[in-house]
């Protein structure tokens, strides 16, 4: 399926946010890439997505405790995420540096099998 980058990374948002995991949400998204059920140029804002969605459960934690600090965490662990975001995502080069990385990764895991 071909959806826009930016409602990808939102739906990876949303999925993190019901399931409250990155890691879930990752875990399910790796095996379907090495089956090729969908591509890694796919999964990747689905991935920076979760990053979003996983900062989300921190938050609303910090609004509960009524600390300044812990809402101080959960915010800077939010913008440090959309950061991340804004340098690897817009400028199309820019994201060959993790997708190529990822793919070196799998190169790697395929071979110690």
């Amino acid at each position: 399926t071909n959806v826009p980058g930016v409602v990808a990374i939102i739906l990876g948002a949303a999925v993190t946010l019901l399931v409250q995991s990155s890691s879930i949400t990752t875990s399910v998204l790796t095996p379907l890439v090495g089956l090729g059920v969908i591509q890694l140029e796919q999964m990747f804002p689905l991935t920076l997505g979760a990053n979003i969605g996983t900062t989300i459960t921190g938050l609303l934690a910090s609004l509960v405790s009524d600390s300044v600090s812990a809402l101080q965490v959960a915010l800077c662990h939010l913008f440090f995420n959309i950061s991340g975001i804004i340098i690897w995502y817009p400028l199309p080069f820019m994201r060959k540096v993790p997708l190529n990385g990822a793919r070196e990764l799998g190169k790697w895991t395929r071979r110690s099998k």
